[in-house]
């Protein structure tokens, strides 16, 4: 096998629990993990904190750390086995790349005091969202009902006296004739 370098850019979706415990604690961890097997770490910095697009496992928020690193597939592959045991970081992804944009070299490894890292509590979204649709359809099968008790609505009621006059009139041109 051969153990060409390649260009990597690399995402960490970080565990929020740990996160809270310290950010720097968590990357420092990662870039271990990474120097451990030979991966030589250019860029690391915060992506930010945000809401999964679907939950993984009990988790709906995640922080992501985004990396540029060069390395064989692999030692990119030794790591990745490493991270999936232990860590902070649940979900890992390696994307080759031709080159590590300017711009992103300019971040190199960043510090952040971890004060400066706000992690929000979970919330429990979906199960407002589903609590939110369920009450919704009680309420319109209640609305359902009273319009179903009711004998005739309001409206009816009002069109019905009106055809009763009409018929009355009908019915008297028809006893002159």
């Amino acid at each position: 096998m051969t153990n060409k370098i390649h260009t990597y850019q690399a995402m960490f979706l970080l565990d929020n629990e740990e996160v809270r415990k310290g950010f720097n604690q968590a990357k420092d961890w990662v870039q271990a993990c990474l120097e451990k097997h030979n991966v030589d770490v250019k860029v690391l910095r915060l992506w930010g904190e945000r809401a999964l697009a679907y939950p993984i496992g009990s988790r709906q928020r995640a922080t992501y750390l985004l990396g540029w690193v060069e390395a064989s597939g692999e030692a990119v592959n030794e790591a990745k086995r490493e991270m999936y045991l232990v860590g902070p970081a649940f979900r890992i992804m390696f994307l080759r790349a031709d080159e590590i944009p300017a711009e992103e070299m300019a971040f190199g490894i960043e510090a952040i005091d971890d004060s400066a890292v706000d992690i929000p509590e979970e919330v429990e979204e979906f199960e407002t969202i589903e609590e939110d649709v369920a009450e919704e359809a009680a309420e319109s099968k209640t609305e359902e009902k009273t319009e179903e008790n009711t004998d005739e609505p309001a409206g009816e009621k009002a069109a019905d006296s009106s055809d009763e006059s009409e018929a009355v009139a009908v019915g008297e041109e028809n006893k002159e004739n």
